[in-house]
């Protein structure tokens, strides 16, 4: 029994390492050309392609309106001594009291 014990162990691991070496094992191809070589295959030469010149195009310019002063002589309207028409230094709600001494 140990003899046939051993030969199956044997077959089985002659088994196992035929079966685990199977997908290892590589294809070999040999092909024979006749006639006319195979073309042959540079590599191509580099080619340097200048970039775009960069353009940047400007910012827009904004100017400023002119400022308006309106017309320098134009005093139609324009009271200077609207609250003392006298000039006497006291407004005009005060020159007839009583007590105000610039009254005449």
């Amino acid at each position: 029994m140990n003899k046939s014990m051993t030969i199956s162990a044997g077959v089985l691991a002659a088994a196992v390492l035929m079966f685990s070496a199977a997908p290892a094992m590589a294809r070999v191809d040999v092909g024979v050309n006749i006639g006319i070589p195979g073309p042959v295959y540079y590599a191509p030469e580099p080619v340097y392609v200048q970039p775009q010149p960069v353009y940047v195009q400007p910012r827009p310019v904004y100017y400023a309106p002119q400022p308006y002063y309106g017309d320098r002589h134009y005093h139609k309207h324009h009271r200077h001594y609207r609250h003392d028409n006298d000039r006497d230094g006291v407004p005009d709600r005060y020159d007839r009291r009583p007590n105000n001494p610039y009254r005449y």
